[in-house]
């Protein structure tokens, strides 16, 4: 039939035919526009800017991230016409008042591929930043942050413009404050990562912490650095003495990027000491972060302080409920050595070539904290791995890294305990960020002292010496108390890069806790 022709066979009337074919005309055109893909939600976040502040000339990072909106039915894809999805992002900061953008982002790298497509499990977006030249041109003042995704006609996908949120930002003038001073380092060092300057971010950093090593920002930033440069063990020196400081001032848990980095490091570490090829001196921390003491610690919370000398300490309570324990996360399967005999002598024969006397054991009157601790050729383990543990993170074996912190014998969540009591054996692997030429282990144990049978060293080649097997001739004493187990040998002629320490577990009643363990370079 055609449009105007009465079925009667009559004729329609003009204007009834011009809305019949209106109407046919709308019904067609719906199902077209219900079909039409939703527009992409667009937000942002600023990276590194704690309180919403940043000085001028300080640089920016600008986290993007582009999602379908909740309930799509359809995937949104993103296809301009010229270059690819990234390119039609434009970050933009401009003054609250209104007028028009000040500074411009710039994209940091390109995207694998030219289009995106948007679903609920699909989102894309990457990082933007705005570099320190551009940052100074902002006057101190109030600003705003936006987003805008906008692609237009002839692609093959969404057409429109998206535009997130604003985000509130303080441009104010460059100041000494501590905050100041650990934020600018911080976001600088990032800068200079993003551009591919690397040492240039170590050298940003280390101007901060010769003074300052406690700063576990700046401290967790150096870590990634030290991880980009490939040098694993500075990096896991920097991110535990980030955790232990952290840990001294806070008691809510680590920051997640503190989190992420100390699993990634963990991971690497034991293909790390294989390694043979020296890393770069820039790739190190500086001296105050290497030298790791009591004195550059922050001082113990005062609960944990003893207020007058300990006459009889009370029997330790077996470490609180935490539910079964875990194995360590980085240790390899472990197969427990058989027991030490209880008729070894103290001192034995080392078993590997290049010591061509014995391991002995440190008479204790050589020993104490403010001596240890002040040894200028002794470092604190930067990582640790353990053939179990009680906690994952309390009682854990990253517990016996870095400098003491345990003030008072008995039992702590602080130092590293096996998940059995008194039963077999276990094992405690420390490594150490710079491999040397030693004479000296030191191992501070503050639960059940006296299960130590055997002491290795271990070569950044995986090449083991035995330094020590016996049973610790230690005799308790009426007060309870912390105590160092040392054994000294030879300079050696090779590089000590881990020890390994096997307990008895039976050896005692109680639970086996260690507090730190340092290695003693020779004096060159």
């Amino acid at each position: 039939m055609c449009v105007g022709e009465n079925p009667s066979g009559g004729r329609v009337p003009p204007v009834t035919a011009w809305l019949f074919a209106l109407f046919i005309g709308v019904l067609l055109a719906s199902p077209i526009v219900a079909a039409a893909a939703p527009s992409p939600e667009i937000s942002l976040s600023l990276r590194g800017v704690g309180d919403g502040s940043v000085e001028q000339g300080e640089p920016l990072r600008v986290a993007v991230r582009v999602r379908a909106p909740r309930g799509a039915k359809e995937a949104i894809t993103l296809a301009p016409t010229n270059g690819t999805w990234a390119d039609a992002i434009r970050v933009e900061i401009a003054p609250v008042s209104g007028s028009a953008a000040a500074v411009l982002a710039e994209a940091v790298g390109k995207p694998d591929s030219p289009q995106a497509t948007l679903d609920k499990t699909h989102i894309t977006g990457g990082l933007w930043r705005v570099s320190a030249e551009a940052m100074q041109r902002l006057t101190p003042g109030n600003y705003s942050v936006r987003a805008r995704l906008t692609i237009g006609g002839g692609g093959s996908g969404w057409t429109g413009e998206a535009v997130s949120a604003a985000t509130r930002l303080h441009v104010v003038v460059a100041s000494n404050s501590t905050d100041r001073v650990a934020q600018r380092a911080v976001n600088r060092a990032h800068d200079a990562l993003l551009r591919g300057q690397v040492e240039e971010a170590a050298t940003v950093l280390d101007a901060v912490l010769i003074n300052s090593p406690d700063d576990g920002r700046v401290l967790t930033a150096r870590a990634v650095v030290a991880e980009r440069a490939g040098n694993v063990l500075a990096a896991i020196l920097c991110a535990n003495r980030a955790e232990r400081t952290r840990s001294l001032t806070s008691k809510g848990p680590p920051p997640l990027e503190l989190q992420e980095l100390q699993t990634r490091l963990q991971l690497a570490l034991r293909d790390a000491v294989k390694r043979t090829d020296k890393p770069a001196d820039w790739t190190w921390p500086p001296p105050s972060v290497m030298k790791m003491t009591d004195s550059k610690m922050p001082p113990l919370p005062k609960t944990n302080a003893p207020s007058a000398p300990v006459i009889a300490a009370p029997a330790a309570p077996a470490p609180k409920p935490i539910p079964a324990a875990t194995p360590a996360a980085s240790a390899a399967p472990v197969v427990a050595p058989a027991p030490a005999s209880p008729s070894v002598a103290a001192k034995l024969p080392v078993a590997a070539a290049g010591l061509p006397s014995l391991g002995e054991i440190v008479p204790s009157n050589q020993l104490s904290d403010a001596k240890v601790s002040g040894d200028t050729a002794g470092q604190w383990a930067a990582g640790a791995t353990a053939g179990s543990q009680y906690g994952r993170t309390q009682y854990s074996a990253a517990q016996a890294t870095g400098a003491p912190n345990i003030s008072l014998a008995g039992n702590s969540p602080d130092a590293w305990c096996p998940a059995s009591k008194a039963q077999g054996t276990d094992w405690l692997e420390v490594t150490f960020a710079k491999p040397v030429k030693a004479t000296e282990v030191r191992v501070r144990q503050n639960d059940t002292v006296g299960a130590i049978t055997k002491i290795e060293a271990i070569e950044p080649d995986g090449t083991t010496h035995v330094w020590w097997e016996g049973v610790d001739p230690y005799k308790a004493p009426a007060v309870r108390e912390i105590v160092w187990f040392a054994v000294r040998v030879p300079k050696t002629s090779y590089l000590v890069a881990r020890v390994k320490l096997t307990l008895n577990l039976a050896a005692g009643p109680g639970w086996k806790e260690i507090d730190a363990v340092q290695l003693v370079g020779a004096v060159e």
